[in-house]
């Protein structure tokens, strides 16, 4: 990893680790990002990303999706062998998180990005590399599932 490269880590690291968090909850945000930047960073195209914030904030998302998918195979796999407890829970927060958990990811991203880092749609379209109007919708629908979720 050359100065330029340790420099963009450091930068941008805290505000990766949140995304992450955010995405992937904080016990696999750590490796989501690592292994995120070292993709990214080992890529064939990295030398000629114009905006490298958000590749790396592409590639969490990304690597999160991944994750994601391993999570949710795993799960199934332990439903089939053994039945799971459930519990009604009455703190807000933890209906806040359910409500969130059911939402894609990418619609989990849109609502951090928007919310929590307090990017505009224009900012967020341009952090994900997505078209304005997926951005836009993908923000409706999370903001629609909330509601529907948390009433």
């Amino acid at each position: 990893m050359d100065q330029r490269d340790e420099e963009l880590c450091r930068k941008h690291a805290d505000e990766l680790i949140r995304f992450a968090t955010t995405l992937v909850g904080p016990s696999a945000a750590h490796d989501v990002v690592a292994g995120a930047v070292v993709r990214a960073m080992t890529s064939a195209s990295w030398p000629t990303v114009a905006e490298p914030r958000a590749y790396l904030f592409r590639t969490v998302l990304n690597e999160a999706r991944g994750v994601c998918r391993a999570d949710r195979r795993r799960g199934l796999r332990e439903a089939r062998t053994a039945p799971t407890e459930r519990f009604e829970s009455s703190s807000i927060s933890l209906e806040v998180r359910d409500a969130m958990a059911r939402l894609s990811l990418r619609q989990r991203s849109v609502l951090y990005l928007a919310y929590w880092l307090d990017l505009s749609v224009d900012e967020i379209t341009a952090t994900l590399q997505l078209s304005r109007r997926t951005t836009e919708r993908e923000l409706t629908t999370a903001r629609h599932e909330l509601e529907v979720h948390l009433a």
